[in-house]
């Protein structure tokens, strides 16, 4: 064979296979993208979320309101419609129902943490007038942040240092910071404040993930009931996290790309706690109503209550007197 030839050969063997390598790299370069926009996207539609649910957490502290439980699924609804409406916008499912079902389909569970217990929301298959199924989000009934002590009581966690502990004996309530609980009443095994913070969050992690795994199943049910095929696992690194702030949960399992890669992405989107402000009322030998700060409570007063921040001790007709801001 001519050495032209034996040239000619060798390009026509060598350029498909040059050709198909700088292809597939350009599939791949293509997909990695896609999927870092999607993950992005959905982390910061799950961050929009929890901005929204903490400004919203923030309003019985700052107007001393305490919303029932119809008022607060009202809420849970709108935090929720926040989130859905962020995520159509950014994967592009605005006014397609049926996609943004699909996508919900791919959503297991979602959990909204509050300042003193979360909520998990799920999704149920509900029919609509039209007589076609229709996805709904369900929330459940808040979870406190609870733990068991040694000697049976009850420690709820709030997600600063504060906490209330139920006495199963005396029937009792114990409610401060740590350092006046660890005072008042028998706290073991947390004897110090790094194990409360310590023992606070893996209290609350191995709660959500319990919970998880039962939404799971339940979601799993679900799937099967639509005629699709889904497997959901429990997100990885759940009992690593550290809950610190209100904020919200959320992770995606499954979900088919543009470029044909299955995104699974687990995101937490948070904001910053506002710390209530508790103020005990009291009445002195006056019959004088004074609500003092925790820190400040003179002896000899009788104490009534705790209050929920200043506003409501003036509503209820306090003098207030607060020590940490003299």
């Amino acid at each position: 064979m001519k050495p032209l030839s034996v040239v000619l050969v060798f390009l026509i063997l060598v350029i498909p296979l040059v050709l198909m390598g700088d292809t597939r790299e350009d599939l791949q370069v293509f997909n990695q993208d896609m999927y870092k926009r999607y993950s992005d996207d959905f982390q910061a539609a799950v961050d929009d979320a929890g901005d929204y649910l903490s400004r919203l957490e923030q309003q019985p502290t700052t107007t001393a309101v305490h919303y029932g439980r119809e008022r607060q699924l009202q809420l849970d609804q709108d935090v929720l419609s926040v989130f859905y409406s962020d995520l159509a916008l950014k994967f592009g499912l605005e006014n397609n129902q049926t996609e943004m079902n699909n996508l919900k389909m791919h959503i297991p569970a979602l959990v909204m943490f509050g300042y003193s217990g979360y909520t998990l929301v799920t999704l149920d298959d509900t029919a609509s007038n039209s007589g076609k199924d229709e996805l709904e989000p369900v929330s459940w009934p808040e979870r406190p942040y609870y733990y068991k002590l040694q000697n049976g009581n009850l420690l709820y966690f709030t997600l600063d240092d504060n906490a209330r502990v139920y006495d199963t004996t005396s029937n009792e309530f114990y409610e401060g910071e740590y350092t006046t609980l660890a005072v008042e009443t028998n706290l073991n095994p947390l004897t110090s404040i790094e194990l409360f913070h310590e023992i606070r969050q893996s209290t609350i992690t191995s709660l959500v993930e319990k919970d998880l795994a039962t939404a799971i199943n339940r979601h799993l049910e679900l799937v099967k009931r639509m005629g699709l095929s889904i497997q959901f696992t429990l997100p990885r690194g759940l009992q690593e996290q550290s809950i610190q702030d209100v904020g919200i949960m959320a992770f995606i399992q499954g979900y088919p790309l543009p470029g044909g890669e299955l995104l699974d992405a687990y995101s937490l989107g948070s904001g910053a706690v506002m710390r209530r402000k508790v103020l005990i009322g009291t009445r002195n030998s006056a019959g004088r109503h004074i609500a003092y700060g925790e820190s400040c409570v003179p002896p000899g007063v009788t104490v009534i209550e705790s209050l929920f921040d200043p506003e409501e001790a003036a509503r209820k007709g306090y003098f207030i007197e607060d020590c940490a801001v003299r």
